[in-house]
């Protein structure tokens, strides 16, 4: 799970641009990044702006770039610590990055961190106290809550959220009580009480359901099963089942 997130973290999270102009963007980071490091306190970005050659379109491109760069290096340890805040708040004052746009990029990687990390750990249907703790960890660097994280990732992707949890809790077309009350447990432990667990979750519930239906052959065992999963789901989730293989 760890490679995987850190596999993430050599991608990018700033929004789509076409492959060459990513590609451009990506490079002139890493070359002002490393100007940055060989001059300290001397550095001047607009002088190394012009030195690249780099184009006036590319400029805020670049700084945030730079800025989301540095912050997936420090969050390969999924923590903001002190010192790391002194050196984030240095390149921010260096690129002339304003403290709202900083807060964006922040929240933009550490809510894919957050997410990346949560999808992979809960897979099975719940967390340890190590996995607890982690999460706790980096919602607190970012300065927001798990709650809060939690909410925006099942809003967001609440449907892939729950296929991934069928995927890895449910045993011949069922998922226990036991099982299900230990997913609500570490949900609750991330502050998302079980009420609000299942609001949200309901229509994404129906969706994936829906989905299933739509690809299910009565014939076929395997397809057949995962709909029988799905619908003992939305028996957990408190869904009326009005949906018929």
């Amino acid at each position: 799970m760890i490679d995987r997130i850190r596999d993430w973290l050599d991608e990018t999270a700033c929004p789509l641009l076409d492959i060459e102009r990513e590609e451009r963007v990506g490079l002139l980071a890493r070359k002002v990044a490393k100007s940055m490091r060989q001059e300290g306190r001397f550095f001047s970005f607009r002088e190394t702006a012009t030195f690249l050659h780099m184009a006036v379109d590319d400029l805020p491109l670049v700084k945030e770039r730079i800025y989301e760069l540095t912050l997936k290096h420090v969050l390969d340890n999924y923590i903001i610590k002190e010192r790391d805040r002194v050196g984030l708040r240095w390149i921010a004052k260096a690129l002339k990055l304003s403290d709202e746009k900083t807060r964006e990029i922040e929240l933009r990687v550490g809510r894919h961190v957050f997410q990346e990390y949560l999808s992979f750990a809960i897979s099975g249907g719940y967390l340890d106290d190590e996995e607890l703790d982690q999460l706790h960890t980096l919602a607190r660097s970012l300065g927001t809550t798990t709650k809060e994280l939690l909410m925006d990732y099942l809003s967001g992707s609440g449907e892939q959220f729950l296929e991934r949890i069928l995927a890895g809790m449910a045993e011949d077309g069922k998922i226990t009580d036991e099982s299900w009350q230990r997913l609500i447990s570490s949900t609750q432990a991330l502050g998302l009480a079980e009420r609000g667990f299942l609001t949200v979750l309901q229509k994404p519930g129906e969706r994936l359901a829906e989905r299933i239906l739509t690809n299910t052959q009565p014939d076929d065992e395997a397809s057949y099963a995962q709909y029988r999963s799905v619908l003992n789901l939305l028996d957990h989730l408190n869904v009326p089942d009005s949906l018929e293989a």
